[in-house]
Protein backbone atom coordinates (compact mmCIF):
# COMPACT_ATOMS: atom_id res chain seq x y z
CA UNK A 1 0.00 0.00 0.00
CA UNK A 2 1.77 3.06 -1.12
CA UNK A 3 0.63 5.95 1.34
CA UNK A 4 1.25 3.76 4.17
CA UNK A 5 4.05 1.85 3.47
CA UNK A 6 5.93 4.26 1.42
CA UNK A 7 5.14 7.23 3.07
CA UNK A 8 3.36 6.58 5.76
CA UNK A 9 6.30 4.84 7.78
CA UNK A 10 9.20 6.25 7.19
CA UNK A 11 10.60 9.87 6.70
CA UNK A 12 12.01 11.70 3.46
CA UNK A 13 15.29 10.36 2.61
CA UNK A 14 17.24 11.72 -0.19
CA UNK A 15 19.92 9.59 -1.63
CA UNK A 16 22.64 10.43 -4.06
CA UNK A 17 21.61 7.40 -6.68
CA UNK A 18 18.75 5.53 -8.24
CA UNK A 19 17.84 2.57 -10.12
CA UNK A 20 15.06 3.69 -12.49
CA UNK A 21 13.07 0.68 -12.85
CA UNK A 22 9.89 1.51 -15.88
CA UNK A 23 8.41 -0.15 -18.49
CA UNK A 24 10.00 -3.29 -17.96
CA UNK A 25 13.61 -2.22 -17.76
CA UNK A 26 16.23 -1.13 -15.71
CA UNK A 27 17.89 2.73 -16.05
CA UNK A 28 20.46 3.97 -13.83
CA UNK A 29 20.27 7.47 -13.38
CA UNK A 30 22.86 9.33 -10.77
CA UNK A 31 21.92 11.50 -8.11
CA UNK A 32 18.53 11.18 -8.54
CA UNK A 33 15.69 10.52 -5.81
CA UNK A 34 13.68 8.22 -4.38
CA UNK A 35 10.60 8.51 -6.80
CA UNK A 36 8.33 7.04 -3.70
CA UNK A 37 8.44 10.23 -1.78
CA UNK A 38 7.36 14.10 -2.54
CA UNK A 39 9.93 16.48 -2.99
CA UNK A 40 9.79 20.41 -3.77
CA UNK A 41 7.24 22.64 -2.78
CA UNK A 42 4.86 20.24 -2.19
CA UNK A 43 6.48 19.27 1.18
CA UNK A 44 6.12 23.27 2.33
CA UNK A 45 3.58 24.86 4.11
CA UNK A 46 3.44 28.01 2.28
CA UNK A 47 6.31 30.55 0.87
CA UNK A 48 8.31 28.84 4.01
CA UNK A 49 10.73 26.53 4.62
CA UNK A 50 8.32 24.99 7.38
CA UNK A 51 7.58 21.22 6.19
CA UNK A 52 4.56 19.60 5.51
CA UNK A 53 4.25 15.74 4.77
CA UNK A 54 2.49 14.61 2.18
CA UNK A 55 0.95 11.61 2.60
CA UNK A 56 -2.34 11.19 0.98
CA UNK A 57 -4.60 8.43 2.21
CA UNK A 58 -1.93 7.32 4.85
CA UNK A 59 -2.22 3.77 6.54
CA UNK A 60 -5.89 3.46 4.99
CA UNK A 61 -6.33 0.29 3.05
CA UNK A 62 -6.53 0.75 -0.35
CA UNK A 63 -9.96 0.61 -2.59
CA UNK A 64 -10.13 -0.51 -5.96
CA UNK A 65 -12.34 1.29 -8.10
CA UNK A 66 -13.39 0.24 -11.49
CA UNK A 67 -16.55 2.79 -12.17
CA UNK A 68 -16.35 6.48 -12.24
CA UNK A 69 -19.11 6.77 -10.42
CA UNK A 70 -17.00 5.07 -7.86
CA UNK A 71 -14.20 7.25 -8.11
CA UNK A 72 -16.13 9.96 -7.96
CA UNK A 73 -17.79 9.12 -4.22
CA UNK A 74 -14.65 8.45 -2.63
CA UNK A 75 -12.97 11.38 -3.90
CA UNK A 76 -15.41 13.88 -2.84
CA UNK A 77 -16.22 12.13 0.54
CA UNK A 78 -14.41 13.51 4.07
CA UNK A 79 -12.47 10.40 4.73
CA UNK A 80 -8.65 9.48 3.93
CA UNK A 81 -8.74 6.84 1.24
CA UNK A 82 -5.78 5.32 -0.85
CA UNK A 83 -8.11 4.34 -3.60
CA UNK A 84 -6.62 2.20 -6.73
CA UNK A 85 -8.46 2.69 -10.41
CA UNK A 86 -8.22 -0.41 -11.89
CA UNK A 87 -9.15 -0.27 -16.04
CA UNK A 88 -10.16 2.60 -18.31
CA UNK A 89 -13.02 4.39 -16.64
CA UNK A 90 -14.59 7.06 -17.92
CA UNK A 91 -16.30 8.23 -21.64
CA UNK A 92 -14.91 11.26 -22.33
CA UNK A 93 -15.87 14.71 -22.52
CA UNK A 94 -16.04 17.75 -24.61
CA UNK A 95 -16.11 21.94 -24.51
CA UNK A 96 -17.69 21.84 -20.95
CA UNK A 97 -19.89 18.15 -20.96
CA UNK A 98 -19.19 14.56 -20.42
CA UNK A 99 -17.01 12.78 -17.82
CA UNK A 100 -15.63 15.03 -14.66
CA UNK A 101 -13.97 13.69 -11.40
CA UNK A 102 -14.14 16.23 -8.55
CA UNK A 103 -11.25 16.00 -5.70
CA UNK A 104 -12.83 17.91 -3.33
CA UNK A 105 -11.71 15.35 0.04
CA UNK A 106 -8.85 15.67 1.56
CA UNK A 107 -5.80 13.21 2.26
CA UNK A 108 -6.09 11.11 -0.76
CA UNK A 109 -4.00 9.12 -2.54
CA UNK A 110 -5.07 8.12 -6.28
CA UNK A 111 -3.17 5.45 -8.24
CA UNK A 112 -3.57 3.74 -11.53
CA UNK A 113 -3.41 0.23 -10.98
CA UNK A 114 -1.10 -0.58 -14.01
CA UNK A 115 1.03 1.16 -16.65
CA UNK A 116 -1.29 3.39 -18.59
CA UNK A 117 -4.11 3.28 -16.61
CA UNK A 118 -6.70 6.31 -18.66
CA UNK A 119 -9.32 8.10 -16.95
CA UNK A 120 -11.37 9.31 -19.98
CA UNK A 121 -12.70 11.79 -17.82
CA UNK A 122 -11.48 15.50 -16.38
CA UNK A 123 -9.69 16.20 -13.33
CA UNK A 124 -10.56 18.27 -11.00
CA UNK A 125 -8.64 19.24 -7.56
CA UNK A 126 -10.73 22.06 -5.38
CA UNK A 127 -10.69 23.47 -1.95
CA UNK A 128 -9.01 20.48 -0.59
CA UNK A 129 -4.94 19.53 0.47
CA UNK A 130 -2.94 16.41 0.87
CA UNK A 131 -3.72 14.75 -2.36
CA UNK A 132 -1.14 12.05 -4.39
CA UNK A 133 -2.34 11.54 -7.67
CA UNK A 134 -0.11 8.97 -9.80
CA UNK A 135 0.60 6.48 -12.64
CA UNK A 136 -2.86 7.95 -15.03
CA UNK A 137 -3.04 8.96 -18.32
CA UNK A 138 -5.67 11.62 -18.75
CA UNK A 139 -5.93 12.32 -22.91
CA UNK A 140 -8.24 15.06 -24.13
CA UNK A 141 -10.27 15.58 -27.15
CA UNK A 142 -7.32 17.96 -28.97
CA UNK A 143 -7.25 21.79 -28.27
CA UNK A 144 -9.32 24.72 -29.07
CA UNK A 145 -9.63 28.04 -28.10
CA UNK A 146 -12.90 28.14 -26.80
CA UNK A 147 -12.07 27.77 -23.00
CA UNK A 148 -13.27 24.49 -22.53
CA UNK A 149 -12.14 22.04 -19.47
CA UNK A 150 -8.18 21.33 -18.75
CA UNK A 151 -7.61 17.65 -19.08
CA UNK A 152 -6.48 18.67 -15.24
CA UNK A 153 -6.68 22.17 -13.03
CA UNK A 154 -6.07 22.33 -9.51
CA UNK A 155 -7.59 25.13 -7.76
CA UNK A 156 -7.83 27.12 -4.10
CA UNK A 157 -5.81 23.70 -2.99
CA UNK A 158 -2.48 23.39 -1.43
CA UNK A 159 -0.01 20.20 -0.83
CA UNK A 160 -0.65 18.45 -3.96
CA UNK A 161 2.37 16.15 -5.32
CA UNK A 162 1.41 14.94 -9.21
CA UNK A 163 3.65 11.58 -10.13
CA UNK A 164 4.18 9.84 -13.46
CA UNK A 165 1.02 10.82 -14.61
CA UNK A 166 0.71 11.58 -18.82
CA UNK A 167 -1.61 14.40 -20.24
CA UNK A 168 -2.21 14.92 -23.66
CA UNK A 169 -3.79 16.71 -26.10
CA UNK A 170 -6.22 19.23 -23.32
CA UNK A 171 -8.68 21.18 -24.78
CA UNK A 172 -8.05 24.48 -23.04
CA UNK A 173 -5.01 22.87 -21.26
CA UNK A 174 -2.98 20.22 -20.23
CA UNK A 175 -2.79 20.94 -16.38
CA UNK A 176 -3.20 24.19 -14.83
CA UNK A 177 -3.04 25.35 -10.99
CA UNK A 178 -4.90 28.52 -10.65
CA UNK A 179 -6.65 30.73 -8.04
CA UNK A 180 -5.07 30.92 -4.48
CA UNK A 181 -3.84 26.88 -5.32
CA UNK A 182 -0.27 26.85 -3.93
CA UNK A 183 2.28 24.11 -2.87
CA UNK A 184 2.26 21.88 -5.30
CA UNK A 185 5.08 19.41 -7.33
CA UNK A 186 4.66 17.25 -10.51
CA UNK A 187 7.38 14.89 -11.06
CA UNK A 188 8.23 12.40 -14.05
CA UNK A 189 4.98 13.42 -16.03
CA UNK A 190 4.27 13.86 -19.55
CA UNK A 191 2.93 16.64 -20.76
CA UNK A 192 2.56 16.95 -24.79
CA UNK A 193 0.47 17.25 -27.91
CA UNK A 194 -0.10 14.56 -30.99
CA UNK A 195 -2.26 16.55 -32.82
CA UNK A 196 -1.46 20.21 -34.82
CA UNK A 197 -3.95 23.51 -33.48
CA UNK A 198 -2.50 26.92 -32.53
CA UNK A 199 -3.69 26.36 -28.96
CA UNK A 200 -1.50 23.62 -27.78
CA UNK A 201 -1.16 25.52 -24.44
CA UNK A 202 -0.30 23.05 -22.00
CA UNK A 203 0.08 24.47 -18.26
CA UNK A 204 -1.05 27.75 -17.45
CA UNK A 205 -0.43 29.07 -13.44
CA UNK A 206 -2.84 31.86 -12.51
CA UNK A 207 -5.92 32.49 -15.05
CA UNK A 208 -5.24 36.01 -15.60
CA UNK A 209 -3.30 39.30 -14.46
CA UNK A 210 -5.92 40.15 -11.84
CA UNK A 211 -6.20 37.28 -9.33
CA UNK A 212 -6.13 37.97 -6.01
CA UNK A 213 -6.25 34.75 -4.37
CA UNK A 214 -3.25 34.26 -5.90
CA UNK A 215 -0.89 37.10 -4.53
CA UNK A 216 2.03 35.06 -2.45
CA UNK A 217 0.76 31.46 -3.32
CA UNK A 218 0.97 29.24 -6.77
CA UNK A 219 4.40 28.26 -5.32
CA UNK A 220 5.19 25.11 -7.42
CA UNK A 221 8.03 22.65 -8.24
CA UNK A 222 8.33 20.70 -12.28
CA UNK A 223 11.14 18.20 -11.38
CA UNK A 224 11.96 15.46 -13.93
CA UNK A 225 8.71 15.96 -16.15
CA UNK A 226 8.52 15.71 -20.15
CA UNK A 227 6.88 18.46 -22.48
CA UNK A 228 6.26 17.19 -26.23
CA UNK A 229 5.48 18.88 -28.96
CA UNK A 230 3.67 22.06 -26.61
CA UNK A 231 3.59 25.02 -28.48
CA UNK A 232 3.55 27.42 -25.28
CA UNK A 233 2.75 27.43 -21.19
CA UNK A 234 5.56 24.84 -20.38
CA UNK A 235 4.43 26.66 -17.99
CA UNK A 236 3.19 30.20 -18.32
CA UNK A 237 3.03 31.74 -15.16
CA UNK A 238 1.57 34.87 -12.91
CA UNK A 239 2.19 35.13 -9.05
CA UNK A 240 3.84 32.12 -8.09
CA UNK A 241 7.55 31.16 -7.44
CA UNK A 242 7.94 28.14 -9.54
CA UNK A 243 11.37 25.88 -9.84
CA UNK A 244 11.92 24.36 -13.31
CA UNK A 245 14.49 22.18 -12.65
CA UNK A 246 15.47 18.62 -14.75
CA UNK A 247 13.25 18.81 -17.14
CA UNK A 248 13.19 18.05 -20.62
CA UNK A 249 11.49 19.67 -23.66
CA UNK A 250 11.34 18.14 -27.46
CA UNK A 251 9.91 20.01 -30.02
CA UNK A 252 8.02 18.74 -33.15
CA UNK A 253 8.28 20.81 -36.13
CA UNK A 254 4.95 18.49 -37.68
CA UNK A 255 3.04 19.53 -34.88
CA UNK A 256 4.17 23.42 -33.71
CA UNK A 257 5.15 24.38 -37.44
CA UNK A 258 2.86 27.81 -38.60
CA UNK A 259 2.20 28.55 -34.56
CA UNK A 260 3.99 31.08 -32.47
CA UNK A 261 6.25 28.46 -29.94
CA UNK A 262 7.36 29.84 -26.54
CA UNK A 263 8.70 27.70 -23.49
CA UNK A 264 8.79 28.53 -20.14
CA UNK A 265 7.22 32.07 -18.88
CA UNK A 266 7.14 34.39 -16.19
CA UNK A 267 4.33 36.94 -16.09
CA UNK A 268 3.12 39.42 -13.74
CA UNK A 269 5.17 38.89 -10.07
CA UNK A 270 5.91 35.08 -10.47
CA UNK A 271 9.62 34.12 -10.27
CA UNK A 272 11.19 31.17 -12.30
CA UNK A 273 13.98 29.47 -11.36
CA UNK A 274 14.66 27.90 -14.75
CA UNK A 275 17.63 25.20 -13.61
CA UNK A 276 19.64 22.19 -15.16
CA UNK A 277 16.82 21.39 -17.98
CA UNK A 278 17.60 20.04 -21.61
CA UNK A 279 15.43 21.94 -24.63
CA UNK A 280 15.58 20.25 -28.22
CA UNK A 281 14.18 22.07 -31.58
CA UNK A 282 12.26 24.47 -29.60
CA UNK A 283 12.05 28.01 -30.64
CA UNK A 284 11.89 30.52 -27.76
CA UNK A 285 13.04 28.09 -25.08
CA UNK A 286 13.06 31.25 -22.66
CA UNK A 287 10.09 33.65 -23.25
CA UNK A 288 9.95 37.11 -21.14
CA UNK A 289 7.17 38.78 -23.28
CA UNK A 290 4.95 38.33 -20.85
CA UNK A 291 7.02 40.08 -18.00
CA UNK A 292 5.15 43.25 -19.31
CA UNK A 293 5.18 45.66 -15.96
CA UNK A 294 8.67 44.36 -14.78
CA UNK A 295 7.50 42.26 -11.93
CA UNK A 296 8.49 39.14 -12.77
CA UNK A 297 11.44 37.60 -13.59
CA UNK A 298 13.31 34.09 -14.56
CA UNK A 299 16.48 32.80 -13.62
CA UNK A 300 18.08 30.87 -16.54
CA UNK A 301 20.99 28.29 -14.31
CA UNK A 302 22.67 25.31 -16.23
CA UNK A 303 20.71 24.22 -19.33
CA UNK A 304 21.25 22.88 -22.23
CA UNK A 305 19.63 24.55 -25.76
CA UNK A 306 20.25 21.78 -28.79
CA UNK A 307 18.74 23.40 -32.26
CA UNK A 308 17.14 25.80 -30.48
CA UNK A 309 16.56 29.01 -31.62
CA UNK A 310 14.87 32.60 -30.48
CA UNK A 311 15.94 33.99 -26.71
CA UNK A 312 17.57 31.56 -24.32
CA UNK A 313 18.59 34.57 -22.06
CA UNK A 314 16.82 35.13 -18.57
CA UNK A 315 15.23 38.21 -17.22
CA UNK A 316 15.80 39.62 -13.66
CA UNK A 317 16.36 37.58 -10.30
CA UNK A 318 14.31 34.09 -8.77
CA UNK A 319 14.36 33.17 -5.59
CA UNK A 320 16.27 30.30 -3.18
CA UNK A 321 14.08 27.11 -2.83
CA UNK A 322 13.67 26.45 0.99
CA UNK A 323 13.65 22.56 -0.16
CA UNK A 324 16.97 20.54 -0.82
CA UNK A 325 17.08 19.42 -3.86
CA UNK A 326 20.99 18.67 -3.80
CA UNK A 327 19.91 15.35 -5.49
CA UNK A 328 19.43 16.93 -8.84
CA UNK A 329 20.95 15.71 -11.97
CA UNK A 330 24.03 18.04 -14.05
CA UNK A 331 21.86 18.84 -17.47
CA UNK A 332 23.78 16.32 -19.48
CA UNK A 333 22.53 13.39 -17.40
CA UNK A 334 18.53 14.67 -17.88
CA UNK A 335 17.56 13.54 -21.01
CA UNK A 336 18.36 9.91 -20.57
CA UNK A 337 17.14 9.58 -17.07
CA UNK A 338 13.43 11.55 -18.51
CA UNK A 339 12.86 9.83 -21.73
CA UNK A 340 13.24 7.02 -19.75
CA UNK A 341 11.49 7.26 -16.11
CA UNK A 342 8.83 10.00 -17.21
CA UNK A 343 4.96 8.56 -17.76
CA UNK A 344 2.30 6.17 -16.34
CA UNK A 345 4.92 3.31 -16.56
CA UNK A 346 4.77 1.87 -13.16
CA UNK A 347 3.62 -1.88 -13.14
CA UNK A 348 2.07 -1.34 -9.76
CA UNK A 349 0.96 1.16 -6.68
CA UNK A 350 4.06 0.02 -4.86
CA UNK A 351 6.54 -0.97 -7.71
CA UNK A 352 8.77 1.84 -7.04
CA UNK A 353 9.29 0.78 -3.22
CA UNK A 354 9.25 -2.61 -3.98
CA UNK A 355 12.38 -1.55 -6.78
CA UNK A 356 14.04 0.81 -5.22
CA UNK A 357 17.32 -0.25 -4.43
CA UNK A 358 19.85 2.01 -1.69
CA UNK A 359 23.07 2.73 -3.76
CA UNK A 360 26.41 2.70 -1.65
CA UNK A 361 27.26 5.85 -0.32
CA UNK A 362 29.14 8.47 -2.19
CA UNK A 363 32.99 8.12 -2.19
CA UNK A 364 34.03 10.73 0.51
CA UNK A 365 36.43 13.52 0.29
CA UNK A 366 39.93 12.91 0.91
CA UNK A 367 41.92 14.60 3.08
CA UNK A 368 43.69 17.50 1.14
CA UNK A 369 42.40 19.27 -1.65
CA UNK A 370 45.28 20.42 -4.30
CA UNK A 371 42.91 23.73 -4.77
CA UNK A 372 43.61 24.54 -1.11
CA UNK A 373 47.37 25.44 -1.51
CA UNK A 374 49.60 28.48 -3.07
CA UNK A 375 49.63 27.71 -6.79
CA UNK A 376 52.58 29.53 -9.15
CA UNK A 377 51.72 29.52 -12.86
CA UNK A 378 48.32 27.62 -12.28
CA UNK A 379 45.08 27.62 -12.44
CA UNK A 380 42.10 26.49 -10.12
CA UNK A 381 39.61 25.30 -12.29
CA UNK A 382 35.99 24.34 -12.31
CA UNK A 383 35.82 23.43 -16.03
CA UNK A 384 36.05 19.53 -16.23
CA UNK A 385 33.90 16.92 -14.57
CA UNK A 386 34.68 14.90 -11.86
CA UNK A 387 36.54 16.32 -9.22
CA UNK A 388 35.76 16.67 -5.36
CA UNK A 389 35.16 19.57 -3.85
CA UNK A 390 35.66 23.17 -5.26
CA UNK A 391 38.08 22.62 -7.66
CA UNK A 392 41.45 20.93 -8.99
CA UNK A 393 44.82 22.81 -10.30
CA UNK A 394 45.59 23.09 -13.73
CA UNK A 395 49.58 22.88 -14.23
CA UNK A 396 50.59 25.24 -16.91
CA UNK A 397 54.04 24.92 -17.81
CA UNK A 398 56.57 24.96 -15.01
CA UNK A 399 53.47 25.44 -12.43
CA UNK A 400 53.60 24.59 -8.74
CA UNK A 401 51.26 24.91 -5.88
CA UNK A 402 52.49 23.98 -2.63
CA UNK A 403 49.74 22.20 -0.29
CA UNK A 404 50.38 22.15 3.87
CA UNK A 405 50.36 18.89 4.87
CA UNK A 406 50.37 18.17 8.48
CA UNK A 407 51.41 15.08 10.48
CA UNK A 408 51.63 13.60 13.85
CA UNK A 409 55.46 11.35 13.17
CA UNK A 410 58.05 12.06 11.05
CA UNK A 411 58.27 8.92 8.50
CA UNK A 412 57.69 7.67 5.19
CA UNK A 413 54.08 8.42 3.72
CA UNK A 414 52.19 7.26 1.25
CA UNK A 415 50.08 9.60 -0.99
CA UNK A 416 47.37 8.83 -3.09
CA UNK A 417 46.42 11.35 -5.43
CA UNK A 418 43.47 12.09 -7.98
CA UNK A 419 44.49 12.94 -11.11
CA UNK A 420 43.27 13.93 -15.19
CA UNK A 421 45.63 13.39 -17.82
CA UNK A 422 43.56 13.88 -21.07
CA UNK A 423 46.48 14.78 -23.30
CA UNK A 424 48.25 12.31 -25.22
CA UNK A 425 51.52 11.80 -23.56
CA UNK A 426 52.29 10.86 -19.83
CA UNK A 427 53.08 13.38 -17.76
CA UNK A 428 55.33 14.18 -14.73
CA UNK A 429 55.35 15.75 -11.39
CA UNK A 430 58.12 16.72 -8.89
CA UNK A 431 56.98 15.75 -5.91
CA UNK A 432 58.99 17.29 -2.70
CA UNK A 433 58.62 18.20 0.69
CA UNK A 434 61.94 19.50 2.88
CA UNK A 435 63.56 16.02 3.20
CA UNK A 436 62.14 14.06 0.17
CA UNK A 437 62.11 14.39 -3.36
CA UNK A 438 60.08 11.83 -5.84
CA UNK A 439 59.48 12.41 -9.60
CA UNK A 440 56.14 10.54 -10.71
CA UNK A 441 54.81 9.90 -14.29
CA UNK A 442 50.77 10.05 -14.54
CA UNK A 443 49.93 8.53 -17.08
CA UNK A 444 47.15 9.24 -19.80
CA UNK A 445 43.28 9.10 -18.65
CA UNK A 446 42.01 9.26 -21.84
CA UNK A 447 39.70 12.22 -20.77
CA UNK A 448 40.12 15.83 -18.73
CA UNK A 449 37.12 14.28 -16.92
CA UNK A 450 38.08 11.38 -15.94
CA UNK A 451 40.03 10.98 -12.69
CA UNK A 452 42.09 8.27 -11.33
CA UNK A 453 44.66 7.68 -8.59
CA UNK A 454 48.65 7.79 -8.64
CA UNK A 455 50.32 6.16 -5.35
CA UNK A 456 53.62 8.16 -4.74
CA UNK A 457 55.82 7.62 -1.32
CA UNK A 458 57.59 10.67 0.28
CA UNK A 459 59.25 11.38 3.32
CA UNK A 460 57.79 13.71 6.02
CA UNK A 461 58.53 15.44 9.52
CA UNK A 462 56.71 15.85 12.09
CA UNK A 463 54.32 18.64 12.09
CA UNK A 464 53.31 20.89 9.29
CA UNK A 465 55.15 20.31 5.94
CA UNK A 466 55.35 22.31 3.00
CA UNK A 467 54.26 19.80 0.25
CA UNK A 468 55.15 20.85 -3.31
CA UNK A 469 53.80 19.48 -6.77
CA UNK A 470 55.89 20.83 -9.56
CA UNK A 471 56.11 19.95 -13.26
CA UNK A 472 59.07 18.23 -14.75
CA UNK A 473 61.53 21.18 -16.54
CA UNK A 474 59.11 23.23 -17.37
CA UNK A 475 56.94 20.89 -19.33
CA UNK A 476 52.71 20.66 -18.55
CA UNK A 477 51.83 18.30 -16.02
CA UNK A 478 48.52 16.64 -15.34
CA UNK A 479 45.74 18.10 -13.33
CA UNK A 480 45.59 16.80 -9.74
CA UNK A 481 42.53 17.14 -7.28
CA UNK A 482 42.67 15.51 -4.16
CA UNK A 483 45.13 13.51 -2.41
CA UNK A 484 45.36 11.19 1.30
CA UNK A 485 48.40 10.93 2.86
CA UNK A 486 49.18 7.40 4.93
CA UNK A 487 51.69 6.54 7.08
CA UNK A 488 54.11 3.47 5.82
CA UNK A 489 56.48 3.77 8.40
CA UNK A 490 57.90 5.89 11.22
CA UNK A 491 61.45 6.92 11.34
CA UNK A 492 63.58 4.75 14.32
CA UNK A 493 63.16 6.05 16.99
CA UNK A 494 66.94 7.68 18.45
CA UNK A 495 69.02 5.02 20.00
CA UNK A 496 72.14 4.47 21.42
CA UNK A 497 72.17 0.55 20.38
CA UNK A 498 72.62 -0.51 16.66
CA UNK A 499 69.33 -0.13 14.48
CA UNK A 500 68.97 -1.75 10.97
CA UNK A 501 66.85 -0.55 8.42
CA UNK A 502 66.21 -2.75 4.74
CA UNK A 503 66.01 -0.62 1.72
CA UNK A 504 65.63 -0.49 -1.61
CA UNK A 505 69.19 -0.19 -1.78
CA UNK A 506 69.79 -3.10 0.83
CA UNK A 507 70.35 -3.67 4.52
CA UNK A 508 71.62 -0.17 5.72
CA UNK A 509 73.23 -0.58 9.30
CA UNK A 510 73.68 2.62 11.29
CA UNK A 511 75.00 2.30 14.98
CA UNK A 512 74.72 5.81 17.14
CA UNK A 513 76.83 6.76 19.71
CA UNK A 514 75.82 9.19 21.82
CA UNK A 515 78.88 9.66 23.82
CA UNK A 516 80.84 10.62 20.15
CA UNK A 517 77.77 11.92 18.96
CA UNK A 518 78.24 10.14 15.81
CA UNK A 519 76.37 7.84 13.74
CA UNK A 520 78.16 5.07 12.26
CA UNK A 521 76.93 3.42 8.91
CA UNK A 522 78.57 -0.35 7.75
CA UNK A 523 78.94 1.31 4.49
CA UNK A 524 79.84 4.42 2.68
CA UNK A 525 76.61 6.31 1.57
CA UNK A 526 75.34 9.72 0.57
CA UNK A 527 73.98 11.13 3.40
CA UNK A 528 72.17 14.21 4.97
CA UNK A 529 71.05 15.50 8.20
CA UNK A 530 67.84 17.76 8.96
CA UNK A 531 66.96 19.62 11.84
CA UNK A 532 63.06 19.17 12.95
CA UNK A 533 61.84 21.72 11.17
CA UNK A 534 63.06 19.90 8.05
CA UNK A 535 65.88 22.60 7.46
CA UNK A 536 68.92 20.20 5.55
CA UNK A 537 72.07 21.73 8.04
CA UNK A 538 74.65 18.87 7.16
CA UNK A 539 75.58 16.61 3.64
CA UNK A 540 78.19 14.05 2.97
CA UNK A 541 79.57 10.85 1.61
CA UNK A 542 81.10 8.42 3.85
CA UNK A 543 80.54 5.74 6.52
CA UNK A 544 80.73 8.13 9.58
CA UNK A 545 78.32 11.45 10.51
CA UNK A 546 79.32 13.54 12.85
CA UNK A 547 76.95 15.23 15.17
CA UNK A 548 79.62 16.60 17.62
CA UNK A 549 79.13 19.96 16.60
CA UNK A 550 75.70 20.01 16.63
CA UNK A 551 73.84 22.23 19.07
CA UNK A 552 72.07 19.61 21.38
CA UNK A 553 68.67 18.48 20.22
CA UNK A 554 66.73 16.26 17.84
CA UNK A 555 67.82 15.15 13.99
CA UNK A 556 67.24 13.25 11.14
CA UNK A 557 69.79 11.23 9.59
CA UNK A 558 69.11 10.49 5.85
CA UNK A 559 70.95 7.42 4.39
CA UNK A 560 70.57 5.14 1.80
CA UNK A 561 66.97 6.42 1.11
CA UNK A 562 66.11 5.59 4.58
CA UNK A 563 65.46 8.62 8.01
CA UNK A 564 66.88 8.02 11.57
CA UNK A 565 65.94 9.76 13.84
CA UNK A 566 68.81 10.67 16.77
CA UNK A 567 69.57 13.08 19.58
CA UNK A 568 72.33 14.89 20.64
CA UNK A 569 72.86 16.01 24.24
Amino acid sequence: MLAGVILGTFGMKILSKISLLAVGFAVCASAAVDQCKPIGWATRSGRTSTAFEVTGGGNMAPITVTTLADLQKYAKDSSPRVIYIDGTLGSGWNGKSGDRVDITGSNKTIIGLRPGTELKAVVYIKNASNIILRNIVIKGPGSNADQAWDNFNIENAKNIWVDHCEFWDGQDGNADVVKGADNVTFTWCKFGYTRKSSHNLSNLIASSDDEPASVGKLNITFMFNWWVAANQRKPRCRYGNVHVINNLYTGNSSITAGTAVLGVSAGVQCHVRTEKNVFIDENDPIYNGNNTDGSGGNEVIDNIFTRCSGNTKGQGTSFTPPYDYSFALPANQVEAAVRAGAGANLNSPTECDANYVEPPPPTPDKQYQADKGTATNSFIETTNAGYHGDAYVNFDKGGSVIVPVKVDVAGEYKFEIDFANGSSEDRSLVISSAIDTATSVFEKTGAWSTWKTQEVSLMLTAGENSVKFATLDGSDGPNIDQFDVTLVKEIAPASSSSVTETSSSGTTSIRWSAVERRAHMAASVAWNVFDVNGVMVAKGFGSEVDLAGMRPGSYVVKAAGRLHKVTVK
